[in-house]
């Protein structure tokens, strides 16, 4: 037998006798969504048009990202708050035809929660925020009746700046039980996301102006 066919008979050997355990596992890329589009819609809570901004993530380059101006309800040049309803969407538009994750993830709610933060957010994931221009509140629950946030209220606080950052976190049951729990919002006002169980899938920072 030739050195090259020895060789060759040598490395299909090994390889078959791998060990079943020691084999590389199959990748499981059904963990969580992909998400390509992040659409918030505010609409004022007395009635009134509907405004929508929307996060895209291109196939190369950065994310697109709208800007948010928020009205209030100025009255005299004396600010007035205005109460919004925020829904959320989130898309996969990389299938054909593009699959509403938002959908799913309410469907598989028990294992998901979105999080509202930023230097212009006073709410459950930040606490108390002396430079916040929006007031978050969860608007929806889970299956077990723990916040989900695709559905939310809104209120205007003051007149200024800052960022609004959107983030969802997949937390599916651990070996110890459920990682999701009631007071996790509070959890990461107080320490932070890498305080609290489960992976960032995805997180997307607005510029938001009340005005």
């Amino acid at each position: 037998m030739s050195f090259n066919r020895w060789a060759l008979f040598i490395l299909l050997m090994s390889t078959a006798c791998v060990p079943e355990s020691e084999e590389t596992p199959p990748v499981d890329d059904t963990a969580h969504p992909f998400i390509t589009t992040l659409r918030l819609h505010f609409t004022p809570v007395n009635g009134g048009d509907t405004l929508s901004f929307t996060w895209t993530a291109p196939d190369s380059g950065p994310p697109v990202v709208d800007a948010i101006p928020l009205p209030d309800r100025t009255n005299h040049s004396h600010h007035d708050k205005q109460s919004y309803f925020l829904n959320v969407e989130m898309w996969n538009d990389q299938d054909t035809p593009a699959t509403d994750m938002a959908q799913a993830i309410n469907v598989d709610g028990v294992d998901y929660q979105v999080f509202y933060t930023g230097s212009a957010v006073e709410g459950p994931a930040t606490g108390d925020n002396s430079d916040a221009v929006i007031r978050h509140e969860y608007n929806d629950v889970d299956a077990n009746g723990y916040p989900l946030g695709l559905n939310n209220k809104i209120d205007t606080m003051a007149w200024g700046a800052g960022q609004l950052t959107v983030t969802l976190r997949h937390m599916p049951p651990g070996d110890d039980g459920i990682f999701k729990a009631a007071t996790l919002a509070q959890d990461v006002a107080e320490n932070g996301f890498d305080s609290i169980a489960g992976e960032t899938v995805l997180q997307a920072t607005f510029d938001i102006d009340v005005e």
